[in-house]
């Protein structure tokens, strides 16, 4: 029950972690996109949600291939603080939910588009 708790706590926090970044992205990119398209919030929405759909992905892909590293891995400098933040997930685990969660926002913008 205690390790059940635990994925829960960890996994909220990637969530939590995983909005931080997309909010992030949507206003730095917003507010940039905006001043460029000359404030045309549709055009801007499509910029946001094209870097959000390209982010995500490409962490995923990170997150595979650290996944699937064949050799031998050193342990990490700074374990015991990374253990004071996630205690059962792995770096590469929060990597992947993070990077779902950044895709979930991209793909929340574009259902918003085409509504």
């Amino acid at each position: 029950m205690e390790k059940l708790r635990g994925i829960l706590r960890d996994f909220i926090k990637c969530l939590f972690t995983g909005s931080l970044i997309s909010i992030g992205i949507i206003i730095l990119i917003g507010i940039i996109s905006l001043l460029i398209t000359k404030f045309n919030w549709r055009q801007s929405l499509q910029v946001v949600k094209s870097t959000l759909l390209i982010i995500g992905p490409l962490g995923l892909m990170l997150g595979a291939l650290l996944i699937l590293k064949k050799r031998e891995e050193k342990e990490l400098i700074y374990i015991e603080q990374w253990k004071k933040k996630f205690n059962i997930f792995s770096y590469k685990v929060v990597l992947i939910v993070v990077s779902l969660v950044i895709v979930f926002y991209g793909g929340l913008i574009d259902w918003i588009l085409f509504i």
